[in-house]
């Protein structure tokens, strides 16, 4: 996240957390009554569980998994040291590593025009850091069952809440760095609005900890957004999720949202087995859980943190698309042991969510960015100007892929 938050956001934070151990073998699939609530799905999935990890690349988690084929570290890759020579990525021996730059002016250094050469040059060796099976066991196991979206880009080239204002309303309205937040602060449509309005059951759980939102502590994005503020429906907990799942009264829509004081969601210096063993518990509930056989579980990442990853991103506006993360679709509907190569970003998960219900676009009801958004310092893409490049929802675009190429419908 990092960029123009206060120091205390990233800066404070401390790796923490026990070791995981082995990824033990996924459970059995659930039985029993399930209580429906909420609206019908038009596909077998009716309940939809997301959660947005933070600050992790493609590569740098997958880019040296055995069975990743061709969409991982090509041979021989490498990034221009600056003066001449060349750097190769390595392994990391520490589970906690340090926070690198991943504002605006460093992911757009890194990208470098698409040329992608820019991780070392920018952000130094940390940049080419990657993990594998052995550090990321429970993850490296989902690909047996499950699907991996190998061509997965963030939404803009830029920090944390912009990623998540388009995964949570398929545009920042311009907004490209970490300097808006609070509560109400934004005022324009999101997907909450989209449920809300068709009777579609929804919400969100805040993993271990409801981070302070004033200070500026908080993943929750979802009450920056005027209507939904002070909505009691964004502030459940870890507990009522577990309780939820193990009901099977799950909401047609979870949204996840782990805690960043409390280290679970990855975010560097953070140890990464917090994170997974915490992704371990949330999945292993719901395949517990007897809405088990409805439902799909998206995990995916906010941005890329500043970590290496060689596929440039398409260019599909003046903000974007950002640099590529990983994403998992956990579903007993999902494709097993596939490598899914259609192009996504985070406004596929709503496309996604509206396919299984029915629901108009988000860009079919705002409007208010189709021709230019705010300018000034929080929208890097003016160039300092009174307002900048437009940035409708990205929902509207047919060649970004709903997510539905993932499953065996």
């Amino acid at each position: 996240m990092s960029d123009a938050r206060k120091v205390t956001r990233r800066d404070a934070l401390k790796g923490a957390g026990a070791a995981v151990g082995a990824a033990a073998a996924l459970p059995a699939v659930a039985s029993g009554a399930v209580r429906r609530s909420g609206r019908k799905s038009r596909l077998p999935v009716e309940q939809i569980v997301l959660d947005c990890q933070e600050n992790r690349s493609f590569d740098h988690y997958f880019g040296f998994a055995p069975w990743i084929g061709g969409f991982g570290v090509p041979p021989g890759y490498s990034q221009p040291d600056g003066h001449g020579g060349s750097v190769r990525p390595h392994r990391f021996t520490s589970f906690s590593t340090a926070d690198i730059g991943h504002s605006w002016t460093v992911m757009h250094s890194e990208w470098n025009g698409g040329r992608m050469d820019g991780f070392f040059t920018t952000d130094g060796e940390n940049a080419l850091g990657y993990y594998t099976a052995d550090e990321l066991p429970f993850y490296y196991s989902l690909h047996r069952r499950f699907t991996l979206c190998v061509n997965y880009f963030g939404s803009v080239l830029g920090p944390t809440w912009p990623n998540r204002f388009y995964l949570a309303a398929g545009t920042s309205g311009g907004i490209t760095t970490n300097g808006v937040w609070g509560y109400g602060v934004l005022d324009y449509p999101c997907i909450l609005d989209l449920l809300e309005d068709a009777g579609v059951s929804w919400k969100v759980y805040n993993l271990r900890h409801f981070d302070n939102v004033v200070e500026g502590e908080s993943d929750n994005v979802y009450v920056f957004f005027k209507r939904f503020a002070f909505d009691p429906r964004t502030r459940h907990t870890t507990d009522d999720y577990l309780r939820d799942a193990a009901r099977g009264e799950l909401p047609n829509v979870s949204i996840l949202i782990p805690s960043f004081s409390l280290h679970v969601d990855e975010h560097p210096p953070a140890d990464v087995r917090v994170g997974m063993r915490l992704q371990r518990q949330m999945i292993t509930a719901l395949m517990r859980s007897p809405q088990w056989q409805s439902s799909a579980y998206i995990l995916t990442y906010d941005e890329s943190g500043g970590f290496f990853d060689h596929v440039p991103p398409p260019e599909v506006d003046a903000y974007g698309l950002g640099i590529r993360v990983p994403t998992w679709v956990v579903s007993p509907w999902a494709k097993p042991g596939h490598l899914e190569p259609t192009v996504y970003e985070h406004s596929s998960v709503l496309k996604f969510i509206e396919t299984a219900f029915g629901l108009p676009t988000l860009a079919s009801i705002n409007h208010k960015f189709d021709d230019s958004t705010p300018g000034g310092a929080n929208n890097e893409a003016s160039g300092g100007a009174a307002t900048g490049p437009p940035a409708p929802p990205r929902d509207r675009i047919q060649w970004i892929g709903d997510l539905t190429e993932c499953f065996r419908f």
